[in-house]
């Protein structure tokens, strides 16, 4: 079990814990939906350290993986960001990550417990590029800083004005500040070396963030329609599925690994099944791989679910055929042993009506 940098002020706050891809991680601090109804109200910081971090470094860094990647790369410049996904050759997920060029490096944030993955995959295509993969996942932190007071939070940190596109990011010392809205409010993801962990967190904390663990940090992402690799995206689905067709594919960007078949997909054909939102009735969360029906058969299984309490209901994602993901369609949940009738509704759940969400 790896431990966060952040484990003893996590311990230290009576944080209850939990176990993430094998990292010991904070769950919530004894009450998720106030956690989660202040990333609504203000900001939260959430402790997002056992998510993956790799460092491609060396003069063919952003053609190489411009040539491995469903989104651009090569065009990139120090200070911006982009979504993007590595995949087979069949054109079924490898990892999502969300990269950040700096002057001399590209800086990917991963899924937990991917990194290594990610990094032996996209190595064993370095053959006379001259690109270096470091995994630094166990050096380094990651803090996310959601809410709309997040962009205030920033500068009254003494961090400077953070960057207004998504996946911008600036840097602060020897960390950088990428704006990624994954809650649907604004936010902010801080990665840095981890010895500078706790000195971060007290900052945010003191300018006014509160601490919230992952349990609201699901729930928030669901009601922001944002898919989670590992949890609702895995390597028996594709990007077009998953509804990533604008986030993290160009069409126009030439060949990479599993190009052929989403473009196939994209103009010759159409997904089989999907990812979607259910609301389903009731208070009863159904458990992760828990059946979806329609006339008495199985079309499907819920990928994540929680009662999501800015929206007052539970809220799910699950693929399902094309036929059952026109928003209207009426479903059953095999929730814990009873049934509870389910609505397809679009995504996402909930949106901000502000600016700053773009």
């Amino acid at each position: 079990m790896t431990a966060t940098p952040l484990l003893a002020l996590h311990q230290a706050a009576n944080a209850l814990l939990t176990d993430e891809a094998a990292w010991r991680t904070p769950a919530s601090y004894g009450d998720a939906a106030s956690e989660h109804l202040a990333c609504r109200e203000s900001a939260i910081v959430v402790d997002l350290s056992h998510r993956g971090c790799l460092r491609f470094s060396g003069p063919d860094t952003g053609e190489f993986l411009h040539r491995m990647l469903s989104n651009r790369v090569k065009e990139l410049k120090p200070g911006e960001g982009v979504y993007n996904t590595f995949l087979t050759r069949q054109g079924k997920f490898i990892s999502d990550m969300y990269m950040y060029k700096g002057d001399t490096y590209i800086l990917a944030s991963v899924a937990p417990g991917m990194a290594v993955t990610l990094a032996e995959e996209i190595d064993s295509f370095i053959i006379m590029d001259q690109v270096e993969v470091a995994n630094e996942t166990e050096t380094s932190f990651c803090i996310g800083l959601f809410g709309p007071d997040a962009r205030e939070i920033i500068p009254k940190s003494g961090m400077g004005d953070p960057s207004p596109e998504e996946h911008g990011h600036t840097t602060s010392g020897n960390m950088i500040i990428a704006r990624e809205i994954w809650t649907g409010e604004d936010g902010y993801l801080l990665i840095g070396p981890r010895g500078e962990a706790e000195s971060i967190w007290r900052t945010l904390l003191e300018a006014g963030a509160k601490p919230a663990g992952v349990t609201a940090f699901d729930s928030l992402t669901l009601e922001a329609g944002v898919p989670l690799f590992g949890k609702d995206m895995t390597s028996a689905v594709n990007p077009m599925q998953a509804g990533l067709e604008e986030k993290a594919v160009d069409f126009d960007k030439g060949c990479y690994i599993g190009q052929e078949v989403i473009a196939k997909i994209k103009y010759l054909g159409q997904i089989n099944r999907g990812l979607v939102g259910l609301r389903v009735n009731g208070k009863i969360t159904p458990e992760a791989g828990a059946s979806v029906y329609s006339d008495e058969k199985s079309i499907g299984s819920i990928t994540r679910s929680a009662w999501c309490p800015t929206v007052g209901a539970v809220l799910a994602f699950s693929y399902l055929p094309r036929a059952r993901m026109e928003p209207g369609s009426e479903v059953k949940v095999d929730c814990r042993g009873d049934e509870a009738k389910a609505t397809v509704e679009s995504l996402p759940f909930y949106r901000k009506e502000s600016e700053v969400i773009q």
